[in-house]
């Protein structure tokens, strides 16, 4: 028997059968690729929590009066909305501002004080070392005389005793021998000069670098007081400009305006009298509550998305957010996740305490496996509770 060629004719002669369609083809196919999905394909695995709202981190700081003192202007309003840094209340503060005034005037009057002593002992300082140069230069000088005039004199004195032995001899006159003489006391004369004026010079450069050298401690104790003055006074003030700030209180934080008092102008406050609160909101996040099946599944950096009731996903679309925390333990039968939004659909409210349902992506399997984790569980059924001991 050829076997060649005996699908094709088996093919046709099916098709000419007259009255019985082949459909059977259809659910084969569908079948076959039914299967291969089940078994080839990847679905994404997704942990529905039990419940889950939005929630609006809040923090609430208590404004007191800081000081006593009367309110000059106010602006507490309940529900307002504030900045940090707003005025909130304005007490009395006229001798506060006029002691910050009288400090700051201080406070200009030693700068130029300051400045001239700066720069005269500058100018001293320059001056000494100048002088110094002088001094030297003039040392020099003498000195310089009075090697000249020493010299002078050793000639003169040769001299004479040249000529003291000729005019014993009779070789020169008297008169010539009274010339020699005159010249060699004018000579020594001019020698103790030129040494007095060498240590008339030194004397009086050391008596004027000593001068110079007291003026410049004296300037220097100068500056050191007013320097201290300075930062006294710089303290001073700052300490004022506190005592004033005090005086003027202001929104800790962005928020709105929760309890508030009666707050007047006119109405004298006590220290640490309640004038309001402001409710600051923070971070929006989702928690969420999951069954203890759920711990060793979802791990934080898993992506997930959020239903919320009320607000139909297919008009207003699904929350993005990501885990960033999950309880070691349950707690009343369910584990607490809370997870960071990363979008927020338009159109929906960020309000605190937002239902809803949020899926978390735990990873990916084939249908196959799925069923057959189910059907596991299934199998597994009720544990049951171990029989009692007897007693011994």
């Amino acid at each position: 028997m050829k076997v060649e060629g005996l699908f094709p004719r088996t093919w046709r002669a099916l098709l000419r059968r007259r009255g019985r369609p082949v459909l059977w083809l259809l659910p084969v196919g569908l079948i076959a690729v039914w299967g291969l999905w089940f078994l080839q394909a990847r679905v994404t695995v997704y942990e529905r929590s039990v419940q889950a709202r939005l929630e609006v981190h809040r923090e609430v700081y208590a404004i007191d009066a800081p000081v006593e003192g009367r309110v000059v202007g106010t602006q507490v309003e309940l529900h307002r909305s504030v900045h940090a840094g707003d005025v909130l209340v304005e007490l009395e503060h006229d001798q506060e501002a006029r002691q910050v005034a009288e400090a700051e005037a201080l406070l200009q009057g030693l700068g130029p004080q300051l400045e001239a002593a700066r720069a005269e002992l500058e100018a001293e300082q320059l001056a000494l070392v100048e002088q110094k140069g002088q001094g030297a230069a003039g040392v020099e000088e003498a000195r310089a005389r009075l090697t000249d005039a020493e010299a002078v004199a050793r000639r003169a004195q040769k001299e004479a005793a040249s000529f003291e032995q000729l005019w014993k001899r009779g070789v020169v006159s008297e008169m010539e021998w009274s010339r020699v003489r005159t010249e060699l006391e004018r000579s020594q004369a001019a020698e103790q000069a030129a040494r007095a004026s060498l240590t008339r010079v030194r004397s009086e450069g050391t008596m004027q670098s000593t001068d110079r050298r007291t003026r410049l401690a004296a300037l220097r104790g100068e500056i050191a007081r007013l320097e201290s003055e300075e930062r006294v006074a710089r303290a001073s003030l700052e300490r004022l400009r506190e005592e004033l700030e005090r005086r003027v209180v202001r929104a800790p934080a962005d928020g709105v305006l929760g309890e508030t008092s009666s707050v007047r102008v006119g109405t004298r406050l006590a220290a640490g009298a309640p004038i309001a609160t402001v409710v600051a909101g923070g971070p929006v996040r989702v928690v969420a509550q999951f069954t203890p099946e759920a711990l060793g599944r979802i791990r934080a950096g898993q992506p997930a998305r959020m239903r919320l009731e009320g607000f139909s996903w297919t008009e207003f679309g699904m929350l993005e957010a990501t885990v960033v925390a999950v309880a070691s333990e349950a707690r009343e039968g369910l584990v607490r996740v809370e997870l960071s939004v990363d979008a927020l659909p338009p159109g929906i409210p960020l309000e605190h305490g937002l239902p809803g349902t949020i899926d978390i992506e735990v990873g990916r399997a084939t249908p196959m496996r799925l069923v057959l984790r189910t059907l596991g569980q299934g199998l597994d059924g009720p544990a049951q509770a171990p029989p009692p001991k007897g007693r011994s």
